[in-house]
């Protein structure tokens, strides 16, 4: 069984969850791969650099199960939907991030938009370099034509999401559940990160639930 991980926004392939889920899904999964979607260029990162990375590496034979967090959950969807995942048997979304576009735009207001547009970078932190990098506008530009929610992923879905959730409101996974076939939605005591042990554990039976189907 092959298994990839897509990290969320500003992370890398050390995301602490992704290396856990490496260890608790050891005896399943023959091939675990955590692909570092930004590449080496976190300030000229696009979505659809984004995209094409995850899409690489989810190449090979053999079934196949994509465990997604946060913008990552955001492109495993989205990649299901367009049919570019071959193998695909199953998606697994933590806190997946739809609407975030929309959301950049709450944070951001209407003059940090113009402000980016102007400069033409912005200041981020990213949690793998542990510091404040540049994120060019080119990004946010990449993701205005891209759907809030994608479309049916073809598949069977969990969806793990916090109800404290700061920074992805859990409403959208519950509207994804009621409007896409197949998704079963776990909502759990807990905020964004879902790093407790307890949410480990939950999202690596729910990957095993969905091999287990395979099976």
């Amino acid at each position: 069984m092959r298994v990839v991980y897509f990290h969320g926004f500003a992370s890398s392939p050390l995301s602490a969850k992704g290396q856990a889920l490496r260890g608790l899904l050891a005896d399943v999964a023959g091939d675990y791969r955590i692909p570092d979607l930004q590449g080496d260029d976190f300030t000229a990162m696009t979505m659809d650099s984004i995209l094409a990375r995850g899409e690489a590496a989810a190449q090979g034979d053999g079934p196949l199960l994509v465990i997604g967090s946060s913008l990552g959950g955001y492109v495993a969807a989205l990649l299901a939907e367009r049919r570019r995942l071959p193998g695909l048997i199953g998606l697994v979304l933590v806190a997946p991030a739809f609407h975030f576009t929309d959301r950049w735009r709450e944070r951001l207001g209407e003059a940090g938009v113009a402000r980016w547009q102007r400069e033409g970078s912005l200041p981020f932190f990213h949690h793998g370099a542990e510091r404040e990098l540049l994120l060019g506008v080119a990004f946010y530009r990449s993701c205005l034509a891209l759907p809030g929610v994608p479309g049916e992923p073809g598949v069977p879905v969990a969806i793990v999401h916090g109800r404290a959730d700061e920074s992805v409101d859990w409403q959208g996974s519950l509207a994804y559940a009621q409007t896409h076939a197949g998704v079963e939605l776990h909502l759990v005591s807990g905020d964004h990160r879902l790093g407790e042990p307890r949410h480990e554990q939950l999202i690596a039976w729910c990957a095993r639930d969905l091999i287990g189907d395979e099976g």
